[in-house]
């Protein structure tokens, strides 16, 4: 819509005079009195549809008429410069309006009254319109030169404005919305007077001195200052009110400007009272599930509504779905009543908006109710419903186990959805009596389908399980397979499709096997016995590092193409001292010896001798290494696994705890003595046992008496034992392997028994022994021949001298249990 002015068009507007009845020169202006005129509403309309280009006729009082409507009256035409016609006399003096093309004044049966009306209607809602504004105040435009500014604001912002005199004045409120066009009558410039004109010293027909909107280098005034920048007002999408014709009004008019004022007065008086009355309440006839709140403040009325349905939060409602019904109760679907969002619905603050105050005293009506719900609440108590009267969907998804990549295709189900298990819920919830919620069944689509599926395989878990990563701590590399990292990858149903992340525990399980168990110590390399073969284990660092840290860079490593699968991470690393490298040039990959000795059915042998063997189990001896076998069985306690049992202790058989461990030492000795390793410490048994080789056996005792052996081959030695308990029919046994690079073959001879001595008799009273039979003491030579393998070419022999002390004939008693002789007096 156009907003430019048509100067030409605009009617002369009144002109000041000063206290003598002369014409105000320009320059005398603001000394100039100021002529306030009161124009009727209806001329107003007729002013300002003129402007717009509308055709205005003017009705002037009986006695000025100069002719007559019939009946032989003559009418007198207007002069072409009072820009009106004559049609018809009315004796008020009104305005009325007709457009250019009416007919001649005969040809029309309409009531004049009733046509001026609509007419003066009709043009008023034609005019272009103001932009919107606030309903709730009414706003007072002053504007330079017969201008509107555009907020009241602006105008106090200028000291000098409010004395100007040349300054026009107007009301300005929104029309009433109930309008019979089909266009509102929204923002209707209304006149309800006094407009103050201003008619600068000009000549009467020369218009394009009324400027509303001074160019630069315009003089202004009485308005502008020095210092002082001119507001820029655009100019307002509206048509700007009309001034009054300098010509003094007739007496009609004057009486229809003191009635209009005064209805202006009553209807304003009016509008004021219906604004105190109406205050911030609640519109009347305003109700919140039947109950009745109209006329009540917010504060009234919000605990009241609280206290009314306080019991509705904790009355079940029966959930209909399919076939089945399911109790719900409110609470545990997160339902609540907002009393306060409710009534803040009504919108009972103060306004002096007539549409606002209009519809408080005609009635507010039913508020609906405002229900909050728990969304995370509803899910769960549709899946309850669902149980019952449903067939659940399965989401897709995607796992990784053991390197390999598992997929589950989605399943769509049947049951109630949380949207509509919500509404049906809140529509009951201030129900009182039986509350029944009907939820009809719906195709239940999976969350996560075949695409996301898809997806989530082709972008993470392909890409994972492609090959191995490296983590590098500083300079010391690990490297990981996808069967021992894959477990770490999850992927989780999020906003409709399947996310990957880390599964930190997971991943620190996977971290704790690839480093040591206690990561800031480093574990050296070894070879371990994995289904009967050695197995080198490989070396882990001792690392200091933040697990989050590798964490953040996971899913980009695992994803990474072929050659980019390496990160680092940051962190602090101990080196072992036997590296992966080291271990596998130890070259344990063949057994090369292997003994094992029989002993009679006695449980603590089964318990000792086993748990020795248990401890020898997996010991790793590497080049120069030395074995002890205190040093691994450590001392023979309950605590450490061992019980009481019989061994011999300075020749005679005595109860402690071990007995029974010499059994694993000569077994022990016998696979040294066959794989060919240096001798370092060995004692034998002081008394001759039968069951062990006669001049190839050991004892042991803790901690004077050791078992100790060298590995002085270039390669590594793996020991492996085992017991096979004795049963009570059935004798036990214990055997022990070594595993290595063979390098000899090794053959044992036995001498003959020399150096015997005889045995003697003892008598022991303590009761820690046991009785034996005497047998003479001998040594005896076993030599160990060695041979290149597979050639039969001797190339060492080793002496091994035993001497086995007599075994005296020993009777066990025990005198400490034997009470002294009575007093014979």
């Amino acid at each position: 819509m156009s907003t430019e002015r048509e100067a030409s068009k605009a009617p002369e507007p009144a002109k000041q005079t000063d206290a003598a009845g002369s014409n105000a020169s320009q320059a005398g202006a603001d000394d100039a009195a100021v002529e306030t005129i009161m124009i009727p509403q209806i001329e107003i309309d007729a002013r300002v549809a003129e402007s717009a280009g509308a055709k205005p006729v003017s009705n002037v009082p009986d006695d000025e008429t100069t002719g007559a409507r019939s009946g032989g009256e003559l009418a007198r035409p207007l002069a072409p410069s009072e820009g009106v016609t004559a049609r018809s006399a009315e004796p008020d003096g009104a305005t009325r309006l007709v457009s250019a093309e009416a007919d001649s004044p005969d040809d029309s049966d309409e009531d004049p009254a009733e046509e001026t009306l609509l007419r003066s209607t009709m043009l008023r809602s034609g005019l272009p319109k103001r932009a919107p504004v606030p309903e709730d105040d009414n706003y007072l435009f002053v504007s330079k030169n017969r201008e509107f500014a555009p907020e009241p604001d602006v105008v106090a912002a200028a000291p000098d404005l409010a004395d100007d005199a040349e300054t026009e004045m107007a009301f300005y409120r929104p029309a009433d919305e109930r309008s019979d066009f089909d266009e509102p009558l929204e923002e209707t410039v209304v006149g309800v007077g006094p407009f103050v004109v201003h008619d600068p010293a000009q000549d009467a027909g020369d218009h394009s001195a009324y400027q509303p909107y001074a160019q630069p280098g315009d003089a202004q005034p009485g308005y502008a200052q020095p210092d002082f920048a001119q507001p820029d007002y655009a100019q307002p999408d509206y048509a700007q009110p009309v001034a009054a014709e300098s010509k003094p009004l007739g007496t009609g008019a004057k009486v229809a400007v003191a009635v209009a004022g005064g209805v202006a007065i009553l209807a304003f008086a009016g509008w004021a009272a219906a604004y105190a009355v109406a205050g911030e309440k609640i519109p009347d006839g305003t109700t919140v599930a039947g109950v009745d709140v109209g006329g009540m403040e917010a504060a009234e009325a919000t605990p009241l509504l609280d206290q009314k349905f306080a019991a509705a939060h904790s009355q079940p409602i029966d959930v209909a779905a399919g076939a089945s019904k399911t109790e719900v109760n409110p609470a545990e679907a997160g339902l609540s009543f907002d009393a306060e969002a409710t009534i803040a619905k009504a919108d009972a603050s103060r306004s002096w908006n007539p549409v606002k105050l209009w519809k408080h005293f005609t009635g507010g009506g039913e508020i609906e109710p405002v229900i909050k719900a728990d969304d995370k609440l509803i899910a769960k108590v549709a899946a309850k419903v669902n149980k019952r009267a449903g067939t659940p969907f399965k989401d897709g998804d995607v796992v990784i186990k053991r390197g390999k990549v598992k997929t589950t295709q989605p399943v769509a189900g049947e049951g109630v959805s949380d949207e509509a298990l919500q509404s049906a819920l809140a529509g009951q919830l201030l129900v009182e009596g039986d509350r029944k919620a009907d939820v009809a069944l719906e195709e239940l689509t999976p969350d996560v389908d075949e695409t996301d599926v898809k997806e989530a395989v082709d972008k993470v878990a392909n890409p994972a399980v492609s090959g191995p990563i490296t983590l590098k701590f500083e300079k010391t590399p690990v490297q990981l397979s996808p069967k021992e990292f894959g477990d770490a990858i999850r992927f989780d149903p999020k906003n409709g499709e399947l996310q990957a992340s880390v599964a930190p525990s997971k991943l620190k399980k996977v971290l704790k096997k690839a480093l040591a168990d206690d990561a800031a110590k480093p574990v050296d390399a070894t070879v371990e016995m994995v289904n009967g073969t050695p197995k080198v284990v490989p070396a882990k660092p001792g690392v200091t590092f933040n697990q989050k840290d590798l964490e953040a860079v996971f899913l980009d490593v695992v994803t990474a193409p072929d050659g980019e699968r390496t990160v680092e991470v940051k962190s602090k690393v101990a080196k072992p001292k036997v590296t992966t490298e080291e271990a596998k040039a130890w070259g344990i990959k063949e057994k090369i010896s292997s003994f094992t000795t029989n002993f009679p059915y006695a449980e603590y042998r089964n318990v000792n001798i086993g748990r020795a063997a248990q401890l020898v189990n997996g010991t790793v001896l590497a080049p120069g290494d030395t074995f002890s076998m205190n040093g691994i069985v450590g001392e023979r306690t309950a605590a450490n696994g061992f019980t009481k049992g019989w061994m011999i202790q300075n020749g005679i058989f005595r109860e402690d705890y071990g007995g029974g461990v010499s059994q694993m030492a000569t077994t022990t000795f016998n696979a040294m003595f066959f794989a060919g390793l240096q001798d370092v410490e060995h004692k034998a048994h002081s008394l001759y046992i039968d069951r062990y080789p006669i001049g190839r056996e050991a004892t042991v005792a803790w901690p004077s008496l050791d078992l100790k052996f060298k590995n002085n081959t270039k390669y590594g030695v793996l020991i492996r034992s085992w017991v096979n308990p004795a049963g009570g029919n059935s004798q036990g046994s214990v055997t022990v392997e070594m595993w290595s690079t063979k390098i000899w073959d090794i053959k044992a001879r036995t001498g003959e028994r020399y150096d015997f001595k005889s045995p003697g008799k003892q008598k022991i009273t303590d009761g820690n022994c046991e009785n034996t039979v005497g047998a003479k003491g001998f040594s005896i030579n076993v030599w160990r021949d060695f041979y290149k393998p597979g050639t039969g070419s001797k190339v060492d022999t080793e002496t091994f001298k035993t001497v086995y002390n007599p075994q005296d004939e020993v009777e066990c008693t025990d005198e400490s249990e034997k009470k002294p002789p009575a007093d014979p007096s």
